[in-house]
């Protein structure tokens, strides 16, 4: 299987301007493989692609419709942009109802650039924005939708929105949290504060089939109770709570979506891994 990944992975902006061809290490085949997420980092290996965004490019650009966003095992309508007013706040993105948070660090800023260069790439050839409000409110929302049927236990709900390698892999972690550790697993739309492509990809089979996988990181408000989430601590510093509710603190979710961009494949996405800072406890 032959990967194009992120642009290079090098730490000056000049670096940007050049290719890094990457085969992911911990994807093994089209169905994501178990690896620890520690701190954003996922690992790559080089290889050179019989094909690359360079020669993409030169075929003519297809305008002729947007692609619209639509999850596995949901054909009434695609996800609204409701909900992407979240972003309307602070220029880190954090939205106004959450008066307790304050911004103390950033997300690394060559990782952002470089997924929004790939997602212009994409763009330009496939004709698929997945730089919009409407993609971001539908990864928002099969967000919500997969940790509250995790946290219910109702693994069979997930059959045709998440991969069955990754509900598998769910039921393994879950087994070993407690039934107050499960639930807190829900995540409501209003508790999210943050979010941002970590990687952003085109896999090319040896089908000929096409695929794209976007990996994506949650902020969100929990009441976990456990080690802190590094990922958080650097970002993100919540006030104590003076109502006499229980303390909520900010933790982290990594989540990431598959779809198939081949000539008449069903537009559908598909989540292909799952991660929570809650599984910590399990460890």
């Amino acid at each position: 299987m032959q990967r194009i990944s992120s642009l290079a992975a090098c730490r000056e902006l000049g670096g940007l301007a050049a290719r890094s061809l990457r085969v992911c290490a911990w994807k093994k085949s089209l169905t994501c493989s178990e690896r620890p997420v520690e701190h954003g980092q996922w690992a790559g290996v080089c290889v050179c692609p019989q094909r690359s965004f360079t020669g993409m490019l030169a075929a003519p650009v297809r305008r002729l419709s947007r692609r619209r966003f639509v999850f596995a095992g949901q054909s009434h309508r695609p996800f609204s942009s409701q909900g992407a007013d979240w972003q309307q706040g602070s220029p880190a993105g954090l939205p106004g109802d959450h008066p307790g948070v304050s911004v103390v660090g950033n997300p690394d800023p060559i990782t952002w650039i470089r997924c929004k260069v790939v997602m212009c790439l994409i763009y330009l050839q496939f004709d698929l924005d997945v730089d919009s409000e409407e993609f971001e409110s539908g990864v928002k929302q099969a967000l919500v939708h997969v940790s509250d049927m995790m946290s219910r236990g109702s693994y069979h709900t997930l059959v045709g929105i998440v991969s069955n390698e990754t509900i598998d892999h769910v039921k393994a972690r879950c087994k070993s949290l407690t039934d107050a550790q499960r639930q807190k697993l829900a995540i409501a739309m209003d508790d999210i504060i943050f979010m941002i492509p970590e990687d952003v990809s085109v896999v090319f089979d040896e089908d000929g089939r096409t695929y794209c996988f976007i990996v994506m990181r949650f902020w969100h408000m929990s009441t976990y109770e456990g080690p802190d989430d590094p990922e958080s601590t650097k970002i993100f510093k919540v006030s104590s709570s003076e109502d006499g509710e229980p303390q909520k603190r900010i933790v982290t979710a990594v989540y990431e979506f598959k779809r198939e961009l081949t000539k008449r494949a069903y537009p559908d996405w598909k989540v292909t891994t799952i991660w929570h800072w809650h599984w910590k406890l399990a460890e």
